[in-house]
């Protein structure tokens, strides 16, 4: 073929792709307006025949063009004619046999649906308002930010996620029981002694004269429990998103807020249990009826567990927040592998991509320290200087981070600090409880008597503070929404678009500038182009 200039080909070719893009934009919306309306095999079959006709017209006026035609090439003409017409009618019933089935078979109307408005008042009666007799017709509720939906999980049913995250709930309680499997099972075998029985590691014993055996038993079971739970969150987000079908990035981020702070909650309980118990079983055998002095004896020794813990996360888990190994990999993989000037701009934006808070992730860790602290500091107040240099650290590293690093892609109206604030709660709940405990197998009867109302004080407030701010935070009150609007500028910065699925209300693509342009030409043509997102929310009010 002839040798033509690749930007000028590409360019014609996204015009192209722009059109189509365009025609089945136009056709799904049409599918989602009409519902149930079906469409005349007939007159479906026609438009099949026409497509087949006019990609064959576009053949034969290609060919006609062409300077190299041959006249005695009637052969060639013919194939490559038949050849169009039915890879155009094919490709015509490819774009339209899912508009076909979507017509045709059953209801296509989403669960889901979207009701936009240009002033808040209306936005907050019709969300306070029951609408329907009965409350499982129809729910209103605030929608999220267009930018916090997950648009491939917003037609799912509410009624059929919520039965499998009962489900998920189920399986996810049984394996925190069983939890103290792979615990125990650390604490037994993560010691210098199973390392020198592995052929090749006998010198770890002697080494230093046994200071690195101690050393080992020291922070070896930290470091290979804190690998194993790094684990959750991974699991807890594919849950979360492809068996749940949450249709929120916040409530994906919430789900695995709660249930890695479970987790974390069992893992502290178990290994005080597992800890205990495997460091006493010898007397408490010899002595089962000394069962309760014996745990109360050997359960502050294992605060130097926790205490490896949080130095460990001083010394190591902070610093690797502030070094983000993650993009310094992409950028250090990027150097050497490559040569920028010969990259596009999509393939660099794909290595300097945004760095993102995930608070699933990050909020759980701090709540894990807080609720370690809690629970040992009457018990054994050595962990409290530790618990605040780890708290100071983290001021200053996150300050940081989310001042300057971190960019937020969404918006979910500060959903997340009920959550954590009550999850705090939770952590002195259970300190509390620790506490009375160990007064009791300390053989005390005053101590847990006066320590039962901390119990009801705080089970008191936590439902004070859901009552007073959580739920009334949820939506504004009809007098803050008419404050509001009266400085309200939503009706002229209003997009109709706003919560229409972005595949159905992106623009005309175009081509991204780009570093790999050189006298005229793109040297990179991997990604040369894409969709330019749009991640205006266009000041709508919702």
């Amino acid at each position: 073929g002839e040798r033509v200039d690749s930007t000028n080909y590409y360019s014609r070719e996204l015009v192209s792709l722009n059109e189509r893009m365009s025609q089945m934009q136009a056709e799904k919306k049409a599918v989602a307006e009409k519902g149930n309306d079906e469409l005349s095999a007939s007159q479906w079959i026609a438009h099949a025949f026409g497509a087949a006709s006019g990609a064959a017209a576009t053949s034969m006026s290609r060919l006609q063009t062409e300077e190299d035609t041959i006249r005695g090439a009637m052969w060639d003409v013919s194939c490559n004619l038949g050849l169009d017409f039915v890879i155009g009618g094919f490709s015509f019933m490819h774009q339209n046999i899912d508009t076909v089935v979507e017509s045709v078979v059953g209801t296509t109307m989403s669960s889901t649906g979207f009701v936009t408005f240009t002033d808040l008042q209306t936005v907050t009666c019709g969300a306070k308002a029951p609408l329907s007799d009965d409350p499982r017709v129809l729910e209103a509720n605030i929608a999220p930010d267009p930018r916090d939906i997950k648009w491939e999980n917003a037609h799912i049913n509410r009624s059929w996620s919520a039965g499998r995250e009962w489900t998920a709930n189920v399986a996810l309680g049984v394996g925190a029981i069983l939890w103290s499997v792979p615990v125990a099972a650390i604490q037994a075998w993560a010691t210098a002694d199973s390392l020198a029985s592995i052929p090749g590691f006998e010198w770890i014993m002697s080494f230093d004269g046994g200071e690195f055996a101690s050393f080992v038993n020291g922070y070896l079971p930290v470091v290979a429990l804190l690998c194993i739970i790094l684990i959750l969150p991974i699991i807890f987000e594919w849950i979360a998103v492809h068996y749940e079908n949450r249709k929120t990035y916040s409530d994906v981020e919430k789900s695995i807020l709660t249930r890695y702070f479970y987790y974390q909650l069992a893992n502290i309980y178990i290994t005080v249990t597992a800890g205990s118990i495997w460091t006493s079983l010898s007397d408490i055998l010899d002595h089962p009826g000394n069962v309760f002095a014996i745990l109360g004896k050997s359960l502050p020794t294992v605060v130097g567990y926790f205490v490896a813990l949080l130095l460990t996360k001083i010394l190591a888990g902070l610093p690797l927040v502030m070094l983000r190994f993650g993009a310094l990999g992409r950028i250090l993989f990027l150097k050497i592998f490559f040569k920028t000037k010969y990259l596009t701009q999509s393939e660099l934006d794909e290595v300097n991509k945004k760095n993102v808070l995930y608070y699933g992730w990050e909020y759980p860790t701090q709540l894990l320290v807080i609720t370690i602290c809690f629970t040992y500091a009457c018990i054994s107040p050595i962990i409290l200087p530790v618990g605040a240099v780890y708290f100071l650290g983290a001021l200053l590293v996150y300050k940081k981070q989310i001042l300057v690093v971190y960019c937020p892609t969404y918006e979910s109206g500060g959903t997340m600090f009920p959550s954590a604030c009550h999850r705090t709660l939770t952590g002195l709940l259970c300190g509390q409880v620790t506490l009375i405990g160990y007064s009791i197998l300390k053989q005390g009867f005053y101590q847990p008597l006066f320590l039962l109302p901390l119990l009801v004080f705080t089970v008191g407030m936590m439902n004070v503070y859901k009552k007073l701010y959580a739920e009334p935070g949820r939506q504004l009150s009809i007098e803050k929404a008419l404050s509001l609007d009266k400085h309200s500028t939503a009706v002229k910065s209003f997009r109709k678009d706003c919560y229409r699925q972005p595949v159905l209300a992106e623009g005309p693509a175009e081509p991204k500038s780009s570093n790999g342009f050189t006298n005229g030409s793109m040297l990179g043509r991997s990604k040369l182009f894409e969709q330019n997102p749009d991640d205006e929310s266009g000041g709508k009010l919702v």
